[in-house]
């Protein structure tokens, strides 16, 4: 069996799998790429048994339909190298793989493709459908504030709470809070579940700034998502993710509104002089300004005041400058609106009249 591919055909797909494939694997053939062929058509499929990822593309001929694998890494640098608009012809004879790319000619050892494990998702699903644009904003609004490698587990990921009209995505790691809502077609019943921070990420950096839409489907032990591009499905995390809702502030009454660039620029210079590790910022609120302050291990200080629109009492509170930042920086909004209950209580971060995007900060001993 041969068929004949293009590079340009080639690498864009093989570039998107490859992302999946860890360098230490525990299974020998998932170092692997699994390429099918039906007509013109090409599937490339890799996974790490947690997540699974399949992009088509299209071949120049080809002898027949086929099914095999190929070690992924050495692939892609095989087509990497070949020159531009150049023909790659791949003959497969047994357990060998035979790919020529100009004059320069490679044999690599393919393993059996029926033993190429894959993810199947089963039961009762629900189905969401969403923009690229929309999907990639909620979780450019949320991803940071997810765990990584927490012993709570369940932290590791973003919460998915789908009900009749609406997506609510969530992210935290114990200290703050992180939650986008926006409103979605649904096809199933309301559900929700854990995607670990991989498959996040992964979005993430397949999702672009198009209307096209995105399907999401939710199983109860796996997550699927696909566009034009590409499909891939994951297995979910398997726990309880904390009631989100009960975290959020309610009936505070310090109110601060300013701009959200001048309190980024403000605080990245204040956290300059900051203790390294923990990063602590006191914010002192009252007539008008808002005073941030930081010092260190070696004595010294930083401290600059922001003008600002303050209703409350006079406050002093201590913050992670880092959380603050994360927010900032994600947020788009010119202005920033920040509400404060004591100086022990968390605060609550919105964007000017929008509910929909809200961000929780617990306050730090100083």
């Amino acid at each position: 069996m041969n068929f004949a591919i293009t590079k340009e055909q080639l690498l864009p797909p093989l570039v998107i799998v490859s992302s999946v494939i860890e360098r230490r694997q525990t299974l020998p053939i998932l170092s692997n790429v699994h390429l099918k062929i039906i007509g013109n058509q090409l599937t490339l499929t890799a996974t790490d048994l947690e997540l699974e990822m399949s992009a088509k593309g299209e071949i120049e001929s080809s002898s027949g339909d086929l099914e095999i694998t190929i070690p992924a890494r050495k692939l892609l640098d095989i087509c990497k190298a070949a020159p531009t608009d150049c023909l790659i012809k791949i003959e497969v004879i047994e357990n060998k793989v035979r790919l020529q790319t100009g004059r320069a000619k490679f044999a690599l050892i393919s393993m059996d493709a029926r033993e190429y494990p894959n993810i199947a998702v089963s039961g009762e699903v629900t189905r969401v459908e969403i923009t690229n644009t929309e999907l990639k904003k909620m979780l450019g609004l949320t991803h940071f504030a997810m765990a990584q490698q927490d012993v709570r587990y369940y932290l590791n990921g973003l919460f998915l709470d789908v009900t009749e009209n609406m997506l609510t995505v969530v992210g935290t790691e114990g200290h703050r809070l992180a939650m986008a809502k926006s409103a979605i077609t649904i096809n199933g019943s309301p559900r929700n579940l854990i995607v670990p921070r991989k498959a996040v990420m992964e979005m993430m950096r397949l999702l672009d700034d198009s209307d096209e839409v995105a399907l999401l489907t939710l199983a109860d032990d796996h997550f699927t998502f696909q566009n034009e591009a590409v499909v891939f499905k994951s297995k979910v995390i398997d726990g309880n993710f904390p009631d989100y809702e009960r975290v959020i502030p309610t009936g505070v009454n310090n109110k601060v509104c300013c701009s959200r660039g001048e309190l980024k620029e403000v605080l990245s210079r204040v956290a300059i002089l900051a203790n390294e590790k923990y990063r602590a910022v006191r914010f002192k609120m009252g007539d008008g300004l808002l005073g941030i302050m930081a010092n260190n291990q070696e004595n010294e200080e930083a401290e600059e005041d922001l003008e600002v629109r303050y209703q409350g009492d006079n406050l002093e509170i201590g913050f992670n400058a880092s959380y603050f930042l994360d927010v900032l920086s994600a947020l788009s909004t010119e202005e920033v609106e920040i509400h404060f209950g004591d100086s022990s209580s968390s605060c609550l971060i919105l964007e000017p009249d929008n509910v929909n995007v809200q961000y929780v900060i617990m306050p730090m001993r100083l």
